[in-house]
């Protein structure tokens, strides 16, 4: 392959894994700190989750149609640089003991400002990528996310009893770091659409896509299931297991090592494959996973139950944006990937807030309960997989001819 077209993805996913690390010391301790530190009930704490996911959603959507008009390097940098201020000001309101209602407001801009990124790298990775090649580049992109979660939540676990607002300090310098990385190393792509203007209503025009609001609505449900790893998860081990909060770090790192040695080689397997089996047979690895979290006791046990619903993780994360991708129509990509972020962000809005009310109502009375329903609901949306792939043509359910990967990007402008 030629180098040149190979830097292409890989300083995309350098400035990704740089993101990640820096956001995955702090994030997945932010519900930790607002139960324990701040005294907030977990059903506060899942609400104030269910905030962040829905500001998530419309950043997502809005990222997006933004990516087709102004083109997606532009928004990348927006998400970043304004990212990195609101955590700074999040780690400056820990340090002072402000509200909480101020910490948590700027957690929720954080996240509606940093979810244009994600659409805006999707977008970029739609456009690049012929329709043979995007599973394999997408499942680049996870292990770069999770190679991030692999070391960010493994140093924040050691951090995290001695300096909250020292965790948030560095999270907004490896924002910056991320900024200076865009702006330097990614390729501007072409704009889709630059005669366009922005206008919500078109934003939601991907909804009278039939098809693709069906894919959406199944998204949005398994997105509620794996939305489950990082506060759920978090509180249920310490709270009912008896982890320390670094063991629970530890957790984090294991599910970002199995993405990072296995994820690559799967989804090249998995390519040949019709994705609505791929997301089907994920899903089910997702309801073993989940289901064995709610009988583990000790961290081996759940350590082995983490695994198993990684397993999933990396069949259904690539699997979903690939199907987007693949349903998109060439002029709109960043407005279908946009509209499928927000779709799957309302699955993880919710997801904290059920997951919050299922450890304060149910885990009381029976510790597997929440559990056996997040399994459920992953076995549901395998099934609702299989039934859309019945209606999807062969090329976009994933089967295609093959393209070389040099004439695939042989029209994306350097």
């Amino acid at each position: 392959m030629n180098p040149a077209l190979r830097g292409r993805l890989w300083t995309l996913l350098g400035c990704q894994c740089v993101l990640t690390t820096g956001l995955a010391l702090s994030y997945p301790f932010f519900a930790l700190y607002l139960h324990i530190e701040r005294g907030l009930p977990m059903g506060l704490v899942g609400a104030a989750l269910f905030g962040l996911g829905l500001a998530t959603a419309c950043g997502q959507a809005l990222g997006g149609e933004l990516s087709d008009i102004l083109g997606s390097k532009r928004v990348m940098e927006f998400a970043v640089g304004a990212r990195g201020l609101m955590v700074a000001l999040m780690a400056w309101a820990m340090a002072r003991g402000a509200p909480v209602i101020l910490l948590i407001s700027l957690h929720v801009l954080s996240g509606f400002c940093g979810s244009f990124y994600d659409s805006a790298v999707r977008s970029w990775i739609a456009s690049a990528y012929a329709a043979s090649h995007r599973l394999v580049a997408f499942g680049k992109l996870r292990v770069a996310l999770n190679l991030g979660w692999a070391i960010g939540p493994a140093l924040g676990g050691l951090l995290a009893g001695r300096s909250y607002p020292g965790l948030f300090a560095i999270s907004a310098a490896a924002c910056l770091l991320c900024f200076v990385l865009v702006r330097w190393t990614v390729v501007p792509m072409e704009k889709l659409r630059p005669e366009s203007r922005f206008s919500w209503r078109e934003t939601m025009r991907a909804a009278g896509d039939r098809q693709f609001l069906t894919f959406c609505a199944w998204c949005s449900l398994i997105a509620m299931v794996m939305a489950q790893l990082v506060a759920s998860l978090s509180v249920h081990a310490v709270g009912y297991v008896g982890l320390s909060e670094q063991q629970v770090g530890l957790l984090f790192t294991l599910n970002g090592v199995i993405v990072v040695l296995i994820q690559t080689r799967v989804s090249r397997t998995l390519r040949h494959l019709r994705l609505s089996v791929v997301l089907a047979a994920g899903c089910l690895f997702y309801a073993a996973g989940y289901g064995f979290v709610g009988f583990a006791h000790g961290f081996i046990a759940l350590a082995a139950a983490v695994a198993i619903l990684t397993f999933g993780e990396v069949a259904v994360s690539p699997g979903l944006y690939t199907m987007a991708a693949n349903l998109a129509p060439e002029r709109f990509k960043g407005r279908y990937m946009g509209f499928h972020g927000l779709a799957q962000q309302l699955g993880v809005a919710c997801g904290p807030f059920l997951g919050g009310l299922g450890l304060q109502h149910l885990s009381p009375r029976w510790a597997a309960a929440p559990w056996l329903l997040v399994a459920g609901m992953a076995a549901a949306a395998g099934w609702g997989f299989l039934s859309l792939g019945r209606r999807l043509t062969a090329r976009q359910d994933g089967l295609h001819e093959e393209i070389p990967l040099e004439t695939a990007l042989a029209e994306v402008p350097v």
